[in-house]
């Protein structure tokens, strides 16, 4: 079993004709549902739209039911508290709530029921796969608990694939790392998933009492680099959480696309997006009894259209960044893996680490303003270091470039996400 390539060969190398027939299948399952359960949320958006069930034959006509915007979950769920009215399924059929991070406002309630988990375990576990995770191996997880239900989810779907699981939680409060070293030194996980500042923090704290994070804990900061980010996509608990990931090829996540419908669209027009153009990821769930239609994540991402040799036939998927943390410069729109990418160039500011804000005004700027750590005590001549920065940025990104250096320990540290945005 561990050494087949693929978790599910069947449905990963499915040919792309017979994948699009399952999509439409599944789709009619759920559009029926949006007037046979009801899901009256929907059904009002799709009959505002002067649609009726006939209109909606397959998925060429998908682009007609308009997009789902996490503010009208919200506003549902303050018309109809407390769970909204967009739910296909009564709550006396779902088994696990938890709550959305809040990090785009007001946090969202999630419920799942049983065939709502499997899906997303089936998902988690052909995810995990093509990263080597396999049955019998460990992993140490630093996800929050709690009423945040990504810990919670993260650690059932490698349970379900037969992982142990080490969930270990954020570093907050010394005793509580100091506590969750002594276990890792203890069982030397196979696997670590941490945030790039959460693994910082840890090995920061294994070296103060005489460790090696590397040869006590097998822990090799991993997730630092901007690329790390492209290996996977996510949809949002509300969603499919693990939306895809990235083969041996490292050239963007593989889509679960019996799972989900995706599409790339152009945020101001709606128009859809070809290869390698940044869009929102709009997705339709398919399969969960707790579904959503042409949900827009407010997600930045691109499309990798190519075939990939690793045989799988779903489409591949870059992950940018979030809507959100658009920083627009002249006319062009900068996200923080554009700096992060030009910043890891340069080992004076990458070294152990890129620790960086990007500080955005009020409306378009003329130059892009990033304060960006770097070791004050290393000789450095830090006049030289800014110039050649700010022309290598200019040379990348295609914009001027107002860089601040500062000392390291100057920009603020993130138990769980970094920000990397700030306003002005």
């Amino acid at each position: 079993m561990s050494e087949r390539r693929y978790y599910h060969a069947a449905i990963q190398t499915m040919p792309p004709d017979e994948l699009r027939r399952l999509q439409e299948e599944r789709l009619a399952r759920q559009i029926d549902r949006v007037w046979s359960v009801p899901v009256p949320f929907f059904r009002r958006k799709l009959e505002r739209a002067g649609l009726r069930r006939a209109d909606l034959r397959g998925l060429d006509d998908l682009p007609l039911v308009p997009p789902t915007l996490k503010a009208e979950l919200r506003r549902s769920e303050e018309e109809h508290p407390p769970f909204g009215d967009y739910r296909g399924a009564p709550l006396s059929a779902c088994v696990r709530l938890g709550a959305s991070t809040g990090t785009s406002g007001r946090p969202t309630l999630i419920l799942w029921t049983r065939k709502d988990l499997e899906v997303d375990h089936t998902a988690s576990a052909r995810g995990r796969w093509r990263w080597g995770l396999r049955p019998g191996m460990s992993l140490a997880n630093a996800h929050p608990f709690g009423m945040n239900a990504g810990g919670w989810h993260f650690s059932h779907g490698i349970e379900a694939l037969g992982v142990l699981n080490i969930p270990s939680g954020p570093p907050v409060g010394e005793q509580h790392v100091r506590d969750v070293i002594e276990v890792w030194r203890r069982v030397r996980p196979d696997m670590y998933r941490l945030f790039g500042n959460v693994a910082r923090t840890y090995a920061d704290a294994a070296r103060a009492v005489g460790l090696d994070p590397e040869r006590d804990l097998n822990l090799a900061i991993a997730g630092d680099h901007p690329s790390e980010q492209y290996m996977m996509v996510s949809s949002g608990l509300e969603a499919l959480p693990l939306l895809g990931s990235a083969c041996e090829e490292r050239d963007g996540a593989h889509l679960a696309e019996d799972l989900a419908i995706v599409e790339v669209i152009d945020r101001r027009t709606g128009r859809p997006c070809g290869h390698g153009e940044r869009g929102n990821l709009v997705v339709t769930v398919l399969e969960k009894d707790n579904f959503l239609l042409r949900y827009d994540l407010e997600d930045v991402v691109r499309w990798n259209e190519k075939p990939c040799p690793c045989g799988e036939t779903h489409r591949r998927l870059f992950y940018e960044g979030r809507v959100r943390d658009l920083v627009p410069v002249g006319d062009v729109e900068v996200l923080p893996i554009d700096v992060a990418l030009v910043l890891y160039e340069f080992p004076e500011v990458s070294r152990p680490s890129v620790e960086y804000q990007i500080v955005r005004g009020r409306g378009r700027s003329e130059a892009l303003r990033v304060r960006i750590e770097y070791d004050a005590t290393g000789g450095v001549d830090a006049g030289a270091l800014t110039r050649r920065l700010a022309e290598r940025v200019r040379e990348r990104l295609g914009v001027p470039a107002n860089l601040e250096l500062v000392a390291r320990g100057a920009v603020p540290r993130f138990a769980y996400k970094a920000a990397r945005v700030v306003d002005a």
